[in-house]
């Protein structure tokens, strides 16, 4: 019984190999009939993007824009603002700031440890005062304020002009203006003016 076992299970193995020897379509390794099957553009856009060709959903997706070069609008002041985020962003207890530049105001969002909010913003101020005089500066620590001001500023530094985003930071300078020392408020209502 063994042997009769052994030798139905060699015939059927060395009969499988016989099978897969011969060459077909399928093993041919220079066979080019499939098709890519996705969405990518080549639509030039003046943002600066080195890691184009990922495809359209990774481009989206990719809002991290220390990956390449920041392409602000020709119409927008982006050297100063980011001149004015490095030197905010070497502050001691200042993990992270974005500036944004409207007319004659600087808005400068820091992102920070709750307890030392209050003295570094008057820190923060200080510095974005002396770094553009001819504005008035507002200077915001709270998280929620941050993350809108983070959004404006990666639209920005993503070549958008300002009129795109021109709406977004009217209602957070509305916002900040309402708010006061209360910046409570105007987390309340995070999009209201932004229509």
């Amino acid at each position: 019984m063994k042997v009769l076992i052994k030798t139905l299970s060699v015939t059927i193995l060395a009969g499988g190999l016989a099978a897969c020897n011969g060459v077909n379509e399928s093993q041919d390794k220079y066979d080019n009939d499939t098709r890519p099957i996705g969405y990518y553009s080549n639509e030039g856009d003046n943002r600066g993007d080195l890691d184009r060709g990922a495809g359209f959903i990774s481009d989206m997706a990719d809002r991290d824009v220390r990956d390449h070069a920041s392409t602000y609008h020709e119409d927008y002041d982006g050297k100063l603002a980011e001149r004015i985020a490095k030197q905010v962003n070497d502050i001691r207890g200042v993990d992270d700031a974005h500036v944004i530049l409207e007319d004659n105001n600087v808005i400068v969002g820091v992102d920070t440890d709750e307890s030392k909010k209050d003295q570094l913003t008057d820190k923060v101020r200080k510095i974005t005062a002396h770094m553009a005089p001819n504005r008035e500066v507002q200077v915001v620590a709270d998280q929620n304020m941050f993350n809108r001001i983070e959004n404006v500023d990666d639209d920005l530094r993503d070549g958008r002009a300002f009129t795109e985003v021109e709406s977004d930071v009217r209602g957070i300078s509305n916002d900040i203006v309402r708010a006061g020392n209360n910046l409570g408020d105007a987390i309340k209502r995070p999009f209201e003016n932004n229509r």
